[in-house]
Order: structure tokens, then C-alpha cells, then sequence
């Protein structure tokens, strides 16, 4: 941009001390600034229209109309308000900093060379330095005492009850300070630099060390929620575990974050009148930013398309609240500083007539409140403005044409905003197209506004000149610039305060850093607004100038970090704003590093997530377990562990370090101290009362089931599990279906293994006890229970338990063992299949004893099911083949220990022992095939080995005493191993003696409704007894022959029957 040349002589350069910012002397004024070259040419300014089109390199987007500017006569545009000139908070003027808005906010500059100067001139400028040095100690002196002053308002402001204590109130009348005091001194190159760094990092504080150490011990931590929070946490943490494909996966974290967001906020309103409420609310409103910012909301559609896209919106595709709306609405409702508006807005005159009028708007402007903005303008009445005063033209407000312009430049701010895509179409995708074109529209009206107020200025150069002279090492005379600023407000056709409070706001919209961070009351706006206000770029090109205007044109033509990943983009933004904040080392932009929530919320805008977790966990054990499950179902928390995060477990295995603790804070380290506290409780009750209650236990494991450590996870749930009764059967299904949903299968057999142990030593109920043990899968004690209960049908000639004892588990197995087990197949396949298998052999041994009992055991008034011809077949039937099952391990009289029996060889002779009725009948019962095998099991019996055969004779010798005596040996002198056990090694005891058949001896004989009086089991009512045909001396021998003539009279009777 090119500059008309002053007629005047040519300046001569000048010298200034480093320590020094004193305007040039020289009479002519300063030489150009960086922004453009003037031409040196004699003859005087060029034609007007050669560089009238030279401005912000783009055409007129709808450039706001003012109509009294005459853009063709006047010079070119030069600069405009600002903070400062090349960093913020560098007062070009020795101005005080405390009247940007905030006390001390400033940045050193660098001092350029000095420029070598003749001795004369030295003499000369000797004697201004002494008057400026004068000039300079009054201003220092009211520098600090106007700090001393902002100083002591800011430590006597009380803090509002819904504000942090960390929150600092914006200075009162701020702007009006400046005004008063030297406000041409505002003024900024309209191409402000950049001020946040890409991917700077703050190095100021260290936040992770200072989380640790606010944070509680975790071991002393306990559960502040509500039941009805935590059941529900749960219940969506169980929801996003469920998602099996990555894309459903992110559907169901988005989802879940915002639910636990609504969630966590109803809890903290339900619990506000508990002292749990203060840490409860600051870890929700901690964690609804964290989530906010990595998973906003869905919203409906409402944006109007792109004026810049050719192509329609999918109706079907989804739309996300911006990250810069989740920033502005999380500052305006947990964040909410004392702010001018309300006050404002409470001035019945006109708001202009409050002196914060401007405050007001450039706080609500900021916060993105733009109601309030167009509301305040829309109502100022500037003919009472408090600013007129100040800008000496009249003690009640605006008259005349400062009033008419007044009233025009402000309506044509109000048509701006208007236009805003925030406030058109509640658009608050700042990175985007709309407000790209926004943005040059207020490039354009910025302009519009300088031209229109200081076109016709003759001085309008005079005070930027004496800032851009410092450059080059000239100075001009402090009284010289304070009477060219009096000269530019004087000529200026809108009133300087409104003049440079709209250029504030322009400059605020356009996201100039400077003017952001001047504004802003403390760091947490300061951070938050740098971000709100990014437009997405992250080049060095100053905002508002020609390079960046010309860069908007490539923009279209690539993508950005921030259209491909705006959430990174977003929290590396959120990081650098956090490195510029705080490495300028003002005291109003530090951190209370005493204060818990101050830290944690340094920790999330720096993106240091470990840190947050500390804090969070310390307020919340379930908020912060959820939080960091899903920071890392979602890869946005990574572990310290350097390159070795990047392996899984086996991984690890491989490279050896697989036992290499884990540097930091873990999602594990949280879910174990979440579930050791939370196994303490005994329930936990949800709103719904015993509903949607459920034990402490059983949270407890459901969360140990998502650990990312399977051995960690199955080491605490066995603590767990080792540590907690088992009372019931409902308590250990419970236990059971919990650890099979999560794929804890071995804990899930341990569990029915521990409690099938208790039934069965503690208990007669064989039916839970046969259930458990099949849900443990454990085959051989399966085989002993079902051994038992043969065994002592054997010996007492009758069905055992009788009918009436039995539980309701085994009635079911034996009434209707189709439908039960199938039942136990939907839990558990295998188990059912186990128990299946070796059932068969009980429930046909007791069929037998029904079928033959059936007529005496039938209630009065009912008749049998069978004939009594049939049910004599039906009895033969069912004991020839338990016969067969028996004798099929020693067929050939050789012992086969592997194969599978349902009824021990121990038994046999007792078995052929019933069969004795069947034979020498008037009808033959027995058909020529049962016989056969009656006459195979006797053979198999003699050749077997004779330990076998003594096991027999010990089976034998306890059902005959049973029938003569009433009563069994005693079970410790029974107590031996079987012969198969002694010929294989097998952990088998014999089912004759045992402590299972023993111990329930007496109870069950006792309780039995088919005993007579006298309660001894040979008074027992039976069809028939075989026993009462054998002294209870009898030896097997005795049996075998009186069978084996019976077999023989039988087939004899067959043949002549013809059977064949």
C-alpha cells in the first residue's frame, strides 16, 4: 500500500535510548511504518484513483454503506485501535497498561538499534530528553498509582455465590479510563500480528505434579453420588462396551458422553442440598467441558448451506454443536464472572447513559451473547450517552451531527451483526465459509468506519507516525502527539469513543488476539476466547492483512487440521492459548495453583488428561472411571509409557515386558480403586427402590470385567468372590450370569463349585447341589452325587429321597428332566450335556422302584398309571438296563477303567439281586434277550478281577443288614476305596460307606412316609423285597446260584414258548 509523501522538509533520523519509547521529534513527522513505503517524490501526491482500489485485496463483499465517506479523496487507510503495535499488551505510547481494561497486562518489545546522529543534534536532543524525562516520571508515577488502584478494586470485589473464587471481576468503567486518559494512544495497525503460537506448550506450571498433588489419597477415597448416578453410569458404560465395530463404537462414545453429561448435571442438582453437592458440581462441570470439547452434541440442522457450496446438504447426515458454541455455552453457564451487562440493562434512561455501556457490549459480544450485544445497542439512546462528557461535547449526551453519526455508524454495526451467521442462522462454525465471508465484511466495515470518521483528518496520521518512527530510531515530542491526537478527535465526525469502541468491536469479531485478551477478565476467558474467536487458521499471517486475504483465496483450494480433525485441532488450539496466557507472567493471568478446580481446568485446556483424571478422582470415583474409559475407548488419553503404548499384551510377552508397570495414571488404577470401594457396599439403590437395586459385589465385578489387564481383572474379582458369602442360590446365579456376560467363565465355575461344596456337606438338597456342580462343570463330582443316591436306593430297596423330601430341583430333573435341562443349556451348554449324561443312570434306577411301587405309594382314591402286568415289564425293562451299565466296564471279566458307566460295578450284586423277583413267575416277565443279559453280567462278575468282586460282596453285605438290622455300618469302618479306583489312581471312594451315604442315613429312613411304625426299613411298604429271601450273612455266591437256576428255567420256558 502506498502512502501520499507530506510536503513538508524531509525528517531527520534520531536516536533514543533502549530503555525508552519517546515519540520522535522531528518536525516533519515520522518516516513510514512497515505497512507500506511512501513515495519520496517532490511533485506531490499522485492521482487519487492510481490507489484508491488498494484496500484488503478483495472485492466488496457487501460492504456496509456509508454514505458521507468519500473513499476515492481520501488518503489510503491507515491503522486503527487496538492494544498495542506488533505484540499485545506494548503500549506505543508509554501508556499505562492498566487502561486496556486490565492491570499489568504487557509485553516487553525489543528495542531496535540505535541509529548514529551528528554531535549537534546530540546537543539538541540533550535538552528534550531532560523534559521528556520529567514528562516520563509523572507518567510513571501515575501508572503506579493507577495500578495500586485496579489493584485494590480487584481484591475488594466479593465473589457471586454461582462463581469459583478463582473468578475475576472485569474492572469497572474500564474504557471510560481510557478515554479520559490519552485514548488516542489506542490506536493499532489494522493487520494485527498473531499472538498464540501453533503448537506452543505452556512451560510455566506443571500441571500433572500439581493435579497429584491437590488430589486425595485413593486409598481413603469413598462414593459421594448418588445410588441412582451410579447405577445408571454403569448402565451406559455396559452400553458402550457392547458396540463390536469401531464405527458403532464412536456412535455409542458420542452417545454415552452426552448422556453422562445430562446425567451427571441431574445429579448434581438432585444432591444440592448435601454437603457432597460443592465436589460433585466441580467434577460435573469439569467433566461436561472435557467431554463437551471431544464430543459435542448432535443438533438438528438449522444452518443455512454455505454460500460458498456448490453442493446441497445430505438431509441424512448428522450435525455436531461446533466446538466454539460447547466453549461459549460452558463459560456462560459454569463460568459466568461478573459481568456490566445486567447492570446495563437495568438503566431505564438509555444504556448509553451507564458508564459501562461499552463494557457491557464488548462483554457480551465476547461471550457470544449477541441478543444482548443488538439489544444494548439497539437501546442505547446516545443522546444521553455518559461517553459525551468524556469526549467533550456536552455533559448529557450526543447533539447535532455527533449524534446523527453516532446513530449511523452504530445502526450499521447493528446490520453487521445481523448478518452475523451466529445470529442469522445460528450458525457457530467460526472455522467455516460463512464466517469466513463474515469476517471480510468486518475487514470491510472497520474500513468503512475509519474512512467515514477520519477521512477528511489532516492529523489522522500524525500519532501513528510518531509510534512508527521508533522503528527507525527518530522521536518526536510528547506535548506535539497528545495536540495531533486532540487535533484527530477534534476533526474526527464520529465521537472518539464511539469511533474506537465500535473498532473494538470489529476488531473483536475479526478474532484479534490482542484485543481478545485485553478484554478478557481473567485466564479462563482469556484461553477460552482465544479459541471461541479462531477463525481455523494457523499462519503467521497477521489478521485483517493483504498476505491473509490473499491466502483466504487458496484456503478454498485445500484442506485444513481443523476441517479433517477439529477436535485435535481445537485442543491444540485450547494448548498453544494456554502457552501464550501463561507465559506472559501477568499476575491477573495466573493460576491459584491451591485451588483443585483451577488446576483441573488447567489440565483440560492444556490437554494434560492424566491431570484431570487426578482431580476427578479425587471428587468422584464414578465420574472419573467413566471419564477415563472413555478417554480411552477413544484413544484421546494415551499412558506415559513412551513407545511401549503402542503394543497390546501380547506384544509385550514377545518383547519381555509384559510385567512392565505402567508409567502414570491408567484407566485400570481408577476401575480398581471404583470397584474395591464399591465392594464394600452392601446395595446400592436407584430411585426406583428395591427395583433397580443391586449389591455392592456385583457392581464391583462388572467393572473389574473392563480392565484392560486380564490378569489384574481376574486376581480382584477372586478377591472379591473369596471374600463374599454365598447365601443363596439366587446371590450365586446372580454371581454366575454376571461372570459369564462378562467372560469371566472360570470365576463363574469357581463360584458354582465353592457353592455346590457347601450344599453338598451342609444340605440334602441333591437337586442344587447336581445343578451347581454342572455349572462348574465338574464331571466326577457329579458321579459321586449321583452314586450316592443310587447307592442308597440299593440298599434300602426303595426309591431315595421319597417323593415328599424331594427338592424342587431334583423333582424337576426327574418329572420333567427335558425342560430343565434345557433350561440349564441356555446358560450353559456344556454343563447341561455333563449332567445329561450321568442323570440317566439315578432316574432309571429310580424309575424301577416307582414302577414297582407304584400301586402302594398311589394316594387313596387314585388308580396306578399301569396294569399291574405292564408295570411289572416296565420295572424289568428299566433294571435290565441299569444291569447292563454296570457289569459294561468289566466285559470279559477284564476292568476298563475308561469307559463311562452311570452306575458303578460296586453295586451289581444288589442289581441281580432284584432282578431274583422277575424269575420263576407264573408269567415269564422276562424276555429271552433280558435273560441273555442277566446270564452276561453273572459271567463278567466271576472272571472279574477279585477286588472287584469284593467290592461287590461289601455292597451286598450293606443291603441285607439294612433289611434285617434297620441300620448300615458305621460309614468311617464302610469308608474304602473302590477296586476300580485302587486299579487306576482315581480320587473316587466307593459309594457303600461313604460319608454321603452316611450322613443322611437316619434322617431318611426316619422322615420316609412308606415306613411302618417302628421307623426300621424292613417294615417299609414295598411290592416285593428280594432281601427278605437272604439271611444278612448271605454271601454273592448265593444270589449268583439261585439266579443263574432261574436264568436257565427261564430260557427253557422261552424256547418251549417259542422265543426265539
Amino acid at each position: 500500500m502506498f502512502r501520499v509523501p507530506s510536503s513538508s522538509p524531509p525528517s531527520t533520523p534520531d536516536s533514543r535510548r533502549s530503555s525508552r519509547n519517546v515519540p520522535s521529534t522531528t518536525p516533519a513527522g515520522p518516516p513510514p511504518d512497515k505497512s507500506f513505503m511512501p513515495s519520496s517524490t517532490p511533485a506531490g501526491a499522485p492521482p487519487t484513483g492510481l490507489f484508491s482500489n488498494s484496500q484488503f485485496g478483495f472485492s466488496n463483499p457487501k460492504a456496509l454503506n456509508f454514505n458521507k465517506s468519500a473513499y476515492g479523496s481520501s488518503p489510503p487507510k491507515n491503522e486503527l485501535f487496538g492494544v498495542g503495535n506488533a505484540a499485545f499488551g506494548v503500549s506505543t505510547t508509554g501508556r499505562p497498561g492498566s487502561f486496556r481494561g486490565r492491570s499489568g497486562f504487557r509485553v516487553p518489545s525489543s528495542t531496535p538499534p540505535r541509529q548514529g546522529h551528528s554531535e549537534d543534534e546530540a546537543e539538541e536532543e540533550e535538552d528534550e530528553d531532560e523534559g521528556d524525562e520529567d514528562m516520563e516520571d509523572e507518567d510513571a508515577e501515575g501508572e503506579e498509582d493507577e495500578d495500586d488502584r485496579m489493584e485494590d478494586d480487584e481484591s475488594s470485589a466479593e465473589d457471586d455465590d454461582d462463581i469459583p473464587a478463582h473468578s475475576r471481576s472485569r474492572g469497572q468503567n474500564r474504557l471510560s479510563q481510557s478515554v479520559v486518559s490519552q485514548t488516542g494512544s489506542m490506536q493499532q495497525q489494522m493487520s494485527s500480528p498473531r499472538l498464540v503460537r501453533p503448537a506452543a506448550k505452556q512451560s510455566q506450571y506443571d500441571l500433572l505434579n500439581l493435579a497429584k498433588g491437590l488430589a486425595p489419597n485413593p486409598d481413603r477415597a469413598t462414593l459421594r453420588e448418588p445410588g441412582e448416578t451410579i447405577l445408571e453410569t454403569e448402565r451406559l458404560m455396559e452400553k458402550l462396551n457392547e458396540s463390536e465395530t469401531p464405527e458403532r463404537r464412536e456412535d455409542a462414545l458420542a452417545e454415552v458422553a452426552q448422556e453422562l453429561v445430562v446425567l451427571w448435571q441431574n445429579s448434581r442438582q438432585a444432591s444440592a442440598t448435601t454437603g457432597r453437592a460443592s465436589l460433585l458440581f466441580n467434577a460435573s462441570r469439569l467433566a461436561n467441558l472435557l467431554l463437551g470439547i471431544h464430543y459435542p452434541g448432535q443438533i438438528a440442522q438449522k444452518q443455512r448451506p454455505s454460500k460458498l457450496s456448490l453442493v446441497p446438504l445430505r438431509p441424512e447426515s448428522r450435525h455436531f454443536l461446533p466446538i466454539p458454541k460447547v466453549l461459549i455455552d460452558w463459560l456462560n453457564t459454569y463460568h459466568g464472572a461478573i459481568s456490566e451487562i445486567g447492570v446495563v440493562l437495568k438503566e431505564t434512561r438509555g444504556y448509553s447513559a451507564h458508564m459501562s455501556f461499552w463494557d457491557a457490549v464488548h462483554a457480551s459480544a465476547c461471550r457470544g451473547n449477541f441478543a444482548a450485544t443488538l439489544k444494548l445497542l439497539k437501546g442505547a439512546r446516545f443522546e444521553v450517552a455518559a461517553t459525551a462528557s468524556e469526549d467533550q461535547l456536552g455533559d448529557s449526551g450526543y447533539r447535532g451531527s455527533h449524534l446523527a453519526n453516532t446513530n449511523e455508524v452504530v445502526g450499521d454495526a447493528i446490520n453487521l451483526l445481523h448478518e452475523c451467521p451466529a445470529v442469522a442462522s445460528e450458525d457457530w462454525d467460526i472455522k467455516g465459509q460463512d464466517w469466513n465471508v463474515f469476517r471480510r465484511q468486518v475487514q470491510q466495515a472497520l474500513a468503512d468506519l475509519q474512512e467515514y470518521a477520519e477521512g477528511d483528518s489532516q492529523n489522522r496520521y500524525s500519532a501513528s507516525r510518531s509510534m512508527q518512527a521508533s522503528h527507525f530510531g527518530m522521536s518526536q515530542s510528547q506535548n506535539k502527539f497528545n495536540l495531533s491526537m486532540a487535533s484527530r478527535k477534534a476533526e474526527s465526525k464520529v465521537p472518539w469513543s464511539v469511533y474506537e469502541n465500535l473498532a473494538r468491536l470489529y476488531k473483536l469479531l475479526l478474532g484479534d488476539e490482542g484485543e481478545i485478551i485485553a478484554l478478557a477478565a481473567d485466564w479462563i476467558e482469556a484461553v477460552a476466547s482465544l479459541t471461541i474467536w479462531w477463525n481455523g487458521e494457523d499462519d503467521d499471517a497477521p489478521q485483517g492483512s493483504l498476505a491473509a486475504s490473499r491466502r483466504s483465496v487458496a484456503r478454498s483450494q485445500r484442506l485444513r487440521p481443523v476441517d479433517i480433525t477439529p477436535v485435535q485441532a481445537y485442543c491444540q488450539r485450547m494448548s498453544a492459548a494456554v502457552a501464550t496466557v501463561f507465559d506472559s507472567e501477568e499476575d491477573d493471568f495466573s493460576v491459584n495453583v491451591t485451588d483443585t478446580f483451577e488446576v483441573g481446568l488447567a489440565c483440560v485446556f492444556d490437554n494434560n488428561i492424566e491431570g484431570v483424571l487426578h482431580i476427578l478422582r479425587g471428587w468422584s470415583l464414578s465420574l472419573a472411571s467413566a471419564v477415563a474409559e472413555i478417554a480411552t475407548t477413544g484413544d484421546w488419553f494415551p499412558r506415559g509409557d513412551g513407545i511401549f503404548d503402542q503394543f497390546d499384551q501380547s506384544d509385550l510377552m514377545l518383547l519381555s515386558s509384559a510385567n512392565r508397570p505402567p508409567a502414570g495414571l491408567t484407566k485400570d488404577d481408577i476401575l480398581v480403586t471404583y470397584a474395591t470401594v464399591i465392594a464394600r457396599m452392601d446395595e446400592i439403590t436407584g430411585s426406583d427402590g428395591d427395583d433397580a437395586a443391586r449389591e455392592g459385589w456385583e457392581l464391583a465385578i462388572q467393572v473389574l470385567g473392563r480392565l484392560n489387564d486380564q490378569r489384574v481383572a481376574q486376581d480382584r474379582i477372586e478377591w472379591v468372590l473369596d471374600d463374599l458369602p454365598l447365601r443363596s442360590s439366587d446371590r450365586v446365579d446372580k454371581i454366575i450370569q454376571l461372570c459369564h456376560s462378562l467372560g469371566l467363565s472360570q470365576q463363574a465355575r469357581s463360584v458354582a463349585l465353592k457353592f455346590a461344596d457347601h450344599l453338598r456337606h451342609n444340605t440334602q438338597n441333591y437337586g442344587d447341589t447336581l445343578l451347581y456342580y454342572a455349572r462348574a462343570h465338574d464331571a466326577a463330582k457329579i458321579q459321586e452325587v449321583l452314586r450316592v443316591l443310587v447307592a442308597h436306593c440299593l440298599v434300602k430297596s426303595l426309591a431315595y429321597p421319597p417323593v415328599v423330601e424331594l427338592d424342587d430341583s431334583l423333582e424337576s430333573l426327574i418329572t420333567s428332566p427335558k425342560k430343565t435341562l434345557t433350561d440349564v443349556a441356555r446358560a450353559d451348554p456344556e454343563g447341561a450335556q455333563l449332567l445329561s449324561n450321568y442323570l440317566s443312570g439315578y432316574a432309571t434306577i429310580r424309575k424301577f422302584y416307582d414302577l414297582r411301587d407304584e400301586e402302594i405309594i398311589a394316594k387313596g382314591g387314585e388308580k396306578p398309571a399301569h396294569r399291574p402286568m405292564a408295570r411289572k415289564r416296565a420295572a424289568a425293562n428299566a433294571l435290565i438296563v441299569i444291569v447292563q451299565s454296570a457289569a459294561s466296564s468289566i466285559r470279559g471279566g477284564l476292568y476298563d477303567h475308561e469307559v463311562e458307566t452311570v452306575v458303578q460295578v460296586d453295586v451289581l450284586l444288589s442289581l441281580l439281586g432284584e432282578a431274583l423277583v422277575f424269575i420263576n413267575q407264573p408269567k415269564r416277565t422276562l424276555t429271552l434277550q433280558h435273560l441273555y443279559s442277566l446270564l452276561a453280567a453273572i459271567e463278567d462278575l466271576d472272571t472279574a478281577p477279585p477286588m472287584i468282586r469284593t467290592q461287590a460282596e461289601e455292597c451286598l453285605l450293606t443291603t441285607l443288614a439294612a433289611a434285617h438290622d434297620g441300620t448300615v455300618p458305621s460309614p468311617k469302618s464302610l469308608l474304602q476305596k473302590s477296586t476300580s479306583n485302587l486299579t487306576t489312581g482315581s480320587s473316587q471312594y466307593s459309594l457303600i460307606g461313604s460319608t454321603e451315604f452316611g450322613s443322611v442315613e437316619g434322617q431318611s429312613t426316619e422322615s420316609s412316609t412308606i415306613l411302618v411304625r417302628g421307623g426300621v426299613v424292613d417294615d417299609a411298604k414295598r411290592a416285593w423285597d428280594w432281601r427278605k429271601g437272604f439271611n444278612k450273612n448271605a454271601k454273592g455266591e448265593d444270589v449268583i446260584r439261585i439266579l443263574r437256576l432261574g436264568i436257565a428255567k427261564e430260557i427253557g420256558r422261552a424256547f418251549v414258548e417259542g422265543e426265539v
